[in-house]
């Protein structure tokens, strides 16, 4: 029996080295664009190995907060949307705007895991981690 186990725990562990594994962290911090916080939006972290879990936060005055993020490289996007659009002809009316909403729109690069250049290291614990977009 020991000589079986010995096979199956070193292979969990060496999955758990490679890529999103062997722990997770929470991480906060703040989303600028242009040197002033992001109003709203969405902040996705998407693990790059295992299975590739993607967590999202709401950006609300610039801050997020995610829990739970696998240790490993992560992926990160930045997202805004405009709830004042159009209304579609024939369509149901779009649901009301938030009060204070104000829609900030940034560069599409930044919608994308692999051109963001958003990516960063998540190690275990509690960690700050802010970025500050550019047009």
């Amino acid at each position: 029996m020991r000589r079986f186990m010995a096979p199956v725990l070193l292979a969990g562990l060496t999955a758990g080295v490679a890529g999103c594994g062997g722990g997770s962290g929470n991480v906060s911090g703040q989303v600028k664009f242009r040197g002033e916080p992001l109003p709203t939006g969405r902040i996705t972290f998407v693990c790059e190995g295992g299975t590739k879990p993607a967590l999202s936060a709401e950006i609300t005055d610039g801050r997020y907060e995610i829990r739970g993020v696998p240790v490993g490289r992560v992926d990160v996007t930045v997202e805004t949307f405009n709830l004042r659009s159009d209304p579609v002809p024939g369509a149901p009316p779009p649901p009301p705007v938030p009060k204070g909403y104000k829609y900030v729109p940034i560069p599409p690069r930044y919608g994308n895991s692999k051109e963001s250049g958003l990516g960063v290291e998540e190690v275990r614990g509690s960690q700050t981690k802010d970025f500050d977009l550019t047009p």
